[in-house]
């Protein structure tokens, strides 16, 4: 499920040559939280409308902003799981996408990965997405992996993520797990210190603790 196959193109970008008001105008037309700003075609980051409203010169343009732009974004060739903790970090209801260059190619809506994740689920399984800061003198990934074969859980995707709310910078190990027993693999992990920062259960048969699913309802009501 890569980000390039969800493209939105319905949202209009800003320039870094575009001024202060014009900023403030499209993106009160807009609606949305941010908009892309580009040098060109090449992809700056994102602005707010709080950025335009406080910066230091409003009739200057949005150059200016160019060291305090959001960096948030997600390039084409990515898993669309990818986005979660950019949506969460970030609050926004949409990233802009890029290609490997930095071009940018168009937007990833949040309600499109939660239409995702409901269309396709797992497999058609039950299943789940971990969540596990992984610091690489303290984790282990083939003991991870060993914790969630013994529980019957078959790992179907793994990809590692920068947090950018870890104030030591570590990276996230992202796991998705095909399995019938979600919540004893969680409790298994937890078990043998295994911090599990996020975990999204996606099966009927089981229960597991509903603050966990604060961030998926967010994208399912927006």
């Amino acid at each position: 499920m890569l980000a390039l196959t969800y493209l939105s193109y319905d949202f209009p970008t800003l320039s870094l040559q575009d001024s202060i008001q014009k900023g403030l105008k499209i993106l009160h037309q807009s609606k949305q939280e941010n908009l892309a700003v580009l040098d060109g075609k090449q992809l700056v980051g994102n602005v707010t409308e709080r950025m335009l409203i406080q910066c230091a010169h409003p009739d200057g343009k949005i150059a200016q902003l160019h060291d305090d732009l959001a960096q948030y974004s997600l390039e084409s060739e990515e898993d669309v799981l990818a986005s979660l903790p950019w949506f969460e970090a970030s609050g926004f209801s949409m990233l802009p996408v890029t290609d490997e260059t930095g071009r940018f190619l168009g937007y990833l809506a949040s309600n499109a990965v939660a239409q995702v994740l409901l269309n396709n689920g797992f497999n058609s399984s039950n299943g789940g997405i971990i969540y596990i800061p992984f610091h690489s003198q303290r984790d282990s990934f083939s003991m991870i992996a060993r914790h969630i074969e013994e529980n019957n859980g078959l790992i179907t995707r793994s990809f590692m993520i920068q947090n950018p709310k870890d104030p030591m910078g570590l990276p996230e190990l992202v796991i998705q797990v095909q399995t019938e027993q979600f919540s004893v693999i969680i409790q298994s992990l937890e078990r043998h210190s295994i911090h599990i920062e996020k975990a999204f259960h996606f099966g009927k048969n089981e229960t597991i603790d509903t603050s966990r699913f604060d961030l998926l309802l967010k994208y399912l009501n927006p």
